[in-house]
């Protein structure tokens, strides 16, 4: 009986405007993956709509919007897993659903890895590395980041990683297309790690 291959490990890298289509289509691959009951009212995958656009995927490279950047994790030269971190300090205008909650705090969004890749061990290596980013680019000491409440596996894993519920609530934005697609009160959790007790 042959062993399983080693996994790989990625390469990290800053995502470019190239890089705006590849990484918007996995981010929405990777949300649209979810299992139905969680956040989702059909099976069928036609019926799932995108979260992320191309146009917001660049903005967010580019920092168009607020002091963003993209990180990419990338095997092959191919990008398989991304996040998006936000700087400290950084005023965001409404929605809500955008805004910061512990000041100081740097913040985390998006990170997905390529449904091929999952339970390999990339989803925590993607996030060990925007820690590490966060504090040695930015000198944050604290990362915070909002997830789905219903996505209970999801909540566990973070837990692993050593995040914990600030006791922070915010409004799921269901956009124009996600009524009626999405199941219904959806809110966003929020969840922080004070980086200087990471180990």
């Amino acid at each position: 009986m042959s062993s399983p291959s080693p996994k790989r490990p990625m390469t990290f890298r800053l995502a470019t405007v190239n890089d705006a289509s590849h990484i918007a289509n996995l981010i929405n691959t990777a949300f649209r993956s979810e299992k139905t009951g969680q956040t989702w009212l059909y099976d069928e995958q036609e019926k799932r709509v995108d979260i992320v656009s191309e146009g917001l995927a660049e903005d967010l490279i580019l920092g168009k919007s607020s002091e963003t950047i993209m990180l990419a994790g990338t095997l092959d030269s191919r990008i398989a897993a991304t996040c998006f971190l936000r700087r400290p300090d950084t005023t965001v205008p409404p929605p809500d659903h955008l805004q910061h909650v512990t000041p100081g705090s740097a913040w985390l969004g998006f990170l997905a890895v390529d449904p091929t890749l999952h339970s390999k061990g990339y989803g925590k290596d993607m996030l060990v590395e925007a820690e590490r980013f966060v504090q040695q680019e930015w000198k944050a000491t604290r990362l915070e980041f909002d997830f789905v409440h219903t996505r209970k596996e999801l909540k566990e894993w973070y837990a692993k990683q050593g995040y914990k519920e600030t006791g922070q609530k915010r409004p799921f934005f269901y956009g124009k297309d996600g009524r009626g697609i999405l199941a219904d009160g959806l809110e966003m959790v929020v969840l922080g790690k004070d980086l200087r007790d990471a180990k």
